[in-house]
């Protein structure tokens, strides 16, 4: 009997602890991400003007859209690699910010057309969808870090 009490209070205590997700703390798995991240953004946005203002040749090029591309596939695999160390409460946050972020771009980009004939919006840059994308993720992380302190 006294097995079962202490397993129960175990089982209390653990349910009961407080989860502080509240501060930001910058490890070095989260410095890398970062980093890699800001090299993605600069290395497409210097892409984009160079390859806009100076016209250069073809193999040039190439190495314009290569290089953010690599820099945004190290960051993919550092962020999973992240993921893999996390523990469950902090999963469930980023998977809720993932879902709600999926979820409104999936709706935003099936209503697009008829929002488009009804002359409501013009047409559609890829930039508004990385930064609905972007804001949708920053409210579903901040919804789901409020609701689980």
């Amino acid at each position: 009997m006294t097995i079962i009490l202490d397993i129960k209070n175990r089982l209390l205590y653990i349910m009961n602890m407080k989860h502080d997700t509240s501060t930001l703390s910058c490890s070095k798995s989260t410095l890398a991400q970062t980093l890699w991240l800001l090299a993605t953004a600069l290395t497409t946005s210097a892409g984009i003007l160079l390859i806009a203002l100076l016209k250069p040749s073809l193999p040039i090029r190439i190495l314009v859209v290569a290089v953010p591309l690599v820099c945004g596939v190290a960051y993919t695999f550092r962020l999973l690699a992240d993921f893999a160390r996390l523990d469950e409460l902090q999963l469930r946050i980023h998977l809720e910010a993932a879902a709600t972020a999926c979820l409104g771009v999936f709706l935003a980009v099936m209503v697009y057309p008829i929002f488009r004939i009804a002359g409501f919006v013009g047409e559609l840059q890829p930039y508004y969808v990385l930064f609905l994308l972007v804001g949708l993720l920053l409210f579903g992380y901040l919804n789901a870090n409020r609701r689980y302190r």
